[in-house]
């Protein structure tokens, strides 16, 4: 009331009512001009003036202020009808009248105040949906979605409100809560999820339809889980998108709140924004984790065409199946064909004591799908029969293993595993896993004929040293030795006592000159075949002797040693040395260099060895491959040589600044 009394309306319609009541009663006493005088004298138009105080009450106050004034306004004109009135039959009639007009005039007027409300409540309530659906469609993150649609629906409701997101899983039955503002923590802590059906939100999941319902009303019994807060009203509004429930979000707001059947439609309209808001979200992931996965498995391909060593290739594979699975670690078991074992070589997030374990083919999950051939799911590991107990005891709680084929051939095993808390891995989880199985199968497959391939290679090559060795030991031994013999008996015949004529003398020593450089020749050409300072006394004399072939041709050598000199094992020192001998001869033929220097480094476990000279260079290929089509088959050779030990070489030239080559090999 005295809000009421401190407006200018209510003393406006005080002034009137005044106004009202003194024309009332007073008109006849008054002399006015002849003009303006009253010629009336039945006070009908008094009662009529008493309409507009009572309409402008209305206007003011709504429709119990106009009532109010209707009464006062009768009460004022009664004592008129009843002890002034000479006509006090018409006096009442008027009076009835009058009241009737004003109550339908305030009747009119709440109407038109009540459409206008409920006209100017419809575009707020538009304006929210509108507000919450211009927020939420700025984004594509389900996250930052449900955050911003939770805090733009506490900003527009207003009161002391805090509330929370709840999600769907995949079986549809349980709720986990997603977002949340206001919360405690412990609170956020013990709701963190809850069953379909259980409370006030799992009712409103299952039930689809939007709950509003009083902490102290019957229904609050089923949000026993939140008495320890104050008395609020709760609003749970399922999310939903074309019928399907996807979450819930409620409310916890306190204070006077009186909600309505618009209050209903409303929150089901917001509702249905956020929950399609939510499914385009996932749509989104959805799409997004397709494109990584066939970004994924086209690196496993790539990786698979580009590798030809497992070691290289099925780590990155695992690791991208646990990626793609979303799982915590993983194993590829590999099956050994001459002794029927399954061995654990490769391993990620797992104790690398697993790598020792090997059981026969059929046993454990591994071997049971190399037997089968097809791929198996274990939610349960502690459950499987087959489960090993190293397994166990690494805490395996799911499994998904699929086997590593190819055509008809089982190489082995692919398994990605949940650790300590159980995971259900989806179909699609399997079929991702079954795919990357059936790519690394073929990379098994294109390794063990690239093995066998070095296999032959190696063989080719140690049958063709053998016979260099044999041709080199042939020349030395025998033609060398043969020329040798020669010379000395012509060098005897030309020192005999036996009387030769000048002719014979000199044509004698032109067939010394060239049995000696057939010889030197012929020694070169042994030494290059295969140098037995090579298998006498290692590497660096080798080297030592090339360099010192290459001065020979006018070039200046340096020959430079880093690291502890060793022996190495008879296979890297020959791959070293031809390489090198490549390398140099090249030099030697279209360098046109003036220097050349070859150092080589011992380090533990490899050796790398460059030859760098000063000379003209060349154009590079930006592909290995492409050496061939250009002629450059020493360097295709070096690149092969190299390979069989698991080393590489690298060649780096530009036209002008001349050419390095690196070889590096593990020794």
């Amino acid at each position: 009331m005295r809000g009421i009394v401190r407006t200018r309306y209510f003393w406006i319609v005080v002034i009137m009512l005044a106004v009202s009541a003194f024309l009332h009663y007073f008109t006849p006493q008054i002399r006015f001009p002849p003009l303006v005088s009253f010629p009336l004298t039945r006070h009908a138009i008094e009662r009529v003036i008493f309409i507009l105080p009572i309409a402008g009450a209305a206007f003011a106050f709504g429709q119990a202020g106009g009532l109010i004034t209707l009464a006062f306004s009768v009460l004022v004109m009664l004592p008129r009808v009843f002890l002034i009135s000479a006509y006090p039959m018409d006096a009442l009639v008027e009076t009835i009248g009058v009241a009737v007009v004003s109550y339908l005039v305030v009747w009119m007027i709440e109407t038109q105040e009540r459409e206008k409300k409920l006209r100017q409540k419809a575009v707020d309530e538009l304006e929210t949906v509108n507000a919450i659906a211009v927020t939420i469609s700025q984004s594509l993150d389900l996250d930052e979605i449900l955050d911003k649609a939770l805090g733009k629906v506490l900003e527009v409701v207003g009161l002391e409100a805090r509330g929370g997101i709840f999600l769907l899983n995949a079986e549809g039955r349980k709720l986990h809560l997603t977002a949340h503002c206001g919360l405690s923590p412990e609170f956020v802590q013990r709701e963190a999820e809850i069953a379909v059906g259980e409370c006030l939100c799992g009712l409103a999941a299952e039930s689809g339809e939007v709950l509003l319902v009083a902490s102290d009303s019957p229904e609050g019994a089923q949000h026993t889980r939140c008495r320890e807060l104050a008395p609020h009203f709760h609003i749970v509004v399922p999310l939903k998108s074309r019928d399907r429930v996807l979450g819930v979000m409620f409310l916890y707001l306190q204070g006077a709140y009186q909600p309505g059947a618009e209050d209903r439609w409303l929150f089901a309209s917001i509702g249905s924004q956020i929950g399609v808001a939510v499914e385009n979200a996932r749509l989104h992931q959805d799409i997004s984790r397709q494109l990584r996965i066939e970004q994924r498995l086209n690196e496993v391909a790539e990786k698979i065409t580009s590798e030809l060593e497992l070691d290289r290739i099925l780590p990155t594979v695992l690791q991208i199946a646990e990626e793609l699975t979303e799982a915590d670690g993983g194993f590829i078991a590999l099956l050994d064909l001459q002794r029927n074992l399954v061995s654990y070589p490769y391993l990620h997030n797992l104790p690398q004591e697993l790598s020792d374990v090997t059981v026969l083919k059929g046993e454990g999950l591994a071997g049971e799908v190399m037997t089968t051939g097809r791929s198996t799911v274990i939610e349960d590991y502690r459950a499987y029969p087959g489960a090993l107990p190293e397994f166990l005891e690494a805490e395996l709680a799911s499994v998904v293993a699929v086997p590593i084929v190819t055509g008809d051939h089982v190489f082995g095993t692919l398994g990605v595993v949940s650790l300590a808390e159980a995971k259900r891995f989806s179909d699609r989880d399997a079929a991702i896993l079954a795919g990357i199985g059936r790519q690394a199968g073929i990379a098994m497959d294109n390794a063990r004929l690239y093995e066998s391939m070095r296999f032959y290679v190696r063989q080719i090559t140690r049958a063709q040293e053998n016979e260099r060795k044999r041709i080199a030991r042939e020349l030395h031994d025998d033609t060398a030795q043969a020329l040798v013999t020669l010379l000395r008996r012509l060098d005897d015949l030309a020192t005999s006592r036996e009387q030769l004529s000048e002719p014979t003398i000199e044509r004698l020593e032109e067939l010394q000159e060239l049995i000696d450089g057939i010889l030197r020749g012929v020694r070169r050409f042994s030494r290059a075949l295969r140098p037995s300072v090579l298998d006498d006394l290692g590497l660096l004399p080798a080297l030592e002797g090339l360099m010192a072939e290459v001065k020979e041709d006018g070039i200046e050598t340096k020959l430079k040693v880093v690291g502890d000199k060793r022996r190495l094992a008879p296979d890297v020192e020959l791959v070293l040395f031809r390489i090198v001998q490549e390398a140099l001869n090249n030099v030697r033929r279209h360098a046109r260099a003036s220097q050349v220097i070859t150092m080589a480094e011992f380090s533990e476990g490899r050796v790398r060895i460059t030859v760098e000279d000063n000379g003209q260079g060349f154009e590079m290929p930006s592909r290995t491959d492409d050496l061939v089509a250009i002629g450059k088959l020493g360097l295709v050779g070096m690149h092969e040589r190299a390979q069989l030990l698991g080393g590489t070489v690298s060649v780096q030239s530009e036209l002008g600044e001349g050419t390095r080559v690196f070889v590096e090999v593990p020794a």
